[in-house]
């Protein structure tokens, strides 16, 4: 029999290098058991673990989607484990004794960390009940990031005014790849994340889509012949009343627009050109086509409400709280107990070297003083057998010279 034919992967390979430049995150919750005096519901714990898994989703594919929390884990165990693996952000669900939902952002060794309130919140199956065609979770719409479109953000680095407001943004940001608009495939973006913030109210508005392109250069029975290739469970259009095939697939009254949906879903600025070699699934011998761009949203939808924003890895001085302000005096005197607590912590951090490397000195003196103990023990062996031979030799001679005595 012939050898098995096996197809030669001729994409571009990423190398070692670029993939420690793209940020990566771990994504999991923590937090308390009970709202006020009363064990939290099943139903609520079990909200907050979907909401966990659908924004794995969302972040999808450079996050660790398959993380198990254990109810023994702290905060240093994620933020150890964060290092080897090449994490770069932490995205923390707690839900509070109040039954008040946070999420932490953190980016990893040294922060900063942004506390958000999530006011409200969809999960992906509360989504897919009122979106007219949901998408279909396949594996490919997965295997790429997602593109980030975020509006109303401030970007100005030197904005003197806000600067939390550039920290937020900066945040967002390095959390997705960036793009390169000469090496990226139009294929390859299938999903947009979009953040709009409201400039009234400050609250950021979390979305997940899925890009969904469709031709718009096709009258609309050909329209529904091609999407029973990914329905099956749709009917075959009734074609008794049809005297011909022309009819149906060139009718006039077909193609035009017969509602208001329609009409929207082929505006003007949403009609791109495409390139067969751009698309995967056009054929080479086809020329460009029209294809009208539609988002299709998948979920979670999230409400997110900004607390703080405190240095480090969620333990560190307050930078800037949207809620209490403090005066100038208050804040000299928290900057003087958080000077003095890294003083401290930085003492105990040289005096825990110094123990150390006295302590692998001294167990480095106590192997060197064995290793000569052991091998004077062996000289002195080695000595002893010696005197011996030499001894059983003695009396042998002595004993031929007595022989020849006699």
């Amino acid at each position: 029999m012939a050898a098995r034919k096996s197809k030669k992967r001729t994409h571009v390979q990423i190398s070692e290098e670029d993939m420690d430049k793209i940020p990566k995150s771990m994504i999991f919750k923590m937090g308390s058991k009970k709202v006020g005096s009363v064990a939290a519901s099943p139903a609520s714990q079990h909200a907050l673990t979907q909401l966990v898994r659908d924004t794995r989703c969302a972040m999808e594919p450079h996050t660790a989607g398959k993380l198990r929390e254990r109810k023994g884990n702290k905060l240093r165990d994620f933020v150890t484990m964060a290092g080897p693996l090449g994490v770069s952000h932490l995205m923390i669900f707690t839900k509070g004794e109040s039954g008040m939902t946070s999420l932490r952002m953190a980016r990893v060794p040294r922060g900063p960390t942004l506390h958000f309130k999530v006011s409200q919140y969809s999960l992906i199956k509360d989504v897919r009940k009122f979106v007219r065609s949901p998408k279909s979770n396949d594996g490919k719409l997965y295997k790429q990031p997602p593109l980030l479109v975020m509006n109303n953000f401030s970007l100005k680095s030197d904005d003197a005014t806000n600067p939390h407001e550039t920290l937020v943004t900066q945040m967002f940001q390095n959390m997705f790849p960036p793009l390169s608009a000469q090496n990226t495939r139009i294929p390859s973006i299938r999903r947009v994340v979009m953040l709009n913030k409201d400039k009234e109210t400050g609250s950021i508005e979390f979305r997940h889509y899925a890009i969904d392109t469709r031709p718009v250069d096709v009258t609309r029975g050909v329209k529904k012949l091609t999407k029973l290739k990914h329905k099956l469970r749709k009917k075959i259009p009734n074609l008794s009343k049809k005297q011909d095939m022309a009819d149906y697939l060139l009718d006039p009254d077909a193609g035009a627009f017969t509602s208001d949906s329609d009409m929207s879903e082929v505006e003007e600025d949403a009609i791109v050109d495409l390139n067969p070699d751009d698309d995967d699934e056009m054929p080479l011998e086809e020329g460009p086509s029209k294809r009208a761009v539609k988002l299709v949203e998948i979920g979670p939808r999230m409400t997110l409400d900004l607390i703080k924003i405190e240095d480090g890895v969620c333990s560190g001085k307050v930078l800037h709280h949207t809620r209490i302000k403090k005066s100038e005096a208050e804040i000299k005197k928290l900057e003087k107990r958080h000077s003095s607590a890294a003083k401290i912590k930085a003492d105990r951090k040289a005096e825990q070297l110094a123990n150390v490397k006295a302590k692998t000195e001294k167990n480095g003196r106590m192997a060197r003083g064995k290793e000569k103990a052991k091998l004077k023990g062996d000289d002195g062996d080695e000595e002893n057998e010696a005197g011996d031979d030499e001894d059983e030799e003695n009396e042998a001679d002595q004993e031929d010279d007595d022989e020849d005595d006699e």
